[in-house]
Parts: structure tokens; sequence; C-alpha cells
């Protein structure tokens, strides 16, 4: 894929974490829980105890952003 803000070649990969992943609103501080706990949040991967989490992502090496398809559901590695 290109990327949308610099038209570099974006190269496939994951992100992952011992801890669910998750998306919540509002940037003006750390929010932490399970997003269940929080209105309007998106499960960006479930947590599996024996594996965590992970989700495919893509990067961009020129401007450092990061794409991850929320709409996927297949970007979810422990769906």
């Amino acid at each position: 894929m290109t990327c949308p803000f610099c038209n570099n070649l974006m190269e496939e990969g994951i992100i992952q974490s011992s801890q669910e992943l998750s998306w919540k609103k509002g940037i003006k501080r750390p929010v932490f829980g399970r997003a269940v706990f929080h209105d309007d949040s998106i499960v960006l991967s479930k947590l599996s105890y024996m594996k965590g989490s992970a989700v495919k992502a893509l990067l961009c090496r020129k401007c450092m952003k990061v794409i991850i398809d929320c709409a996927d559901k297949g970007s979810d590695l422990n769906h």
C-alpha cells in the first residue's frame, strides 16, 4: 500500500502487546483499563492470555505513520 501522507511504500507488520489493544477517546492523558469500561472505545485486538494481543499494521518509514485497518476483522490476529 502507498502511504496516504507521503506516497512512500508502506511495510506490512504487526503491533503486539501483553494487554488488550484498544483505542480510547481523548488524548490529554493516558486512559487505563479495558475498553469495555470506556465510552466510544474500540477494541483493536482481544486479549488472549496465552498469546497476548496483536493486530496487522502498515508502517511508513519515511513519515513514521502507522495504519491499522479497524474495519478489517482479519486485522485482529486473536479473533
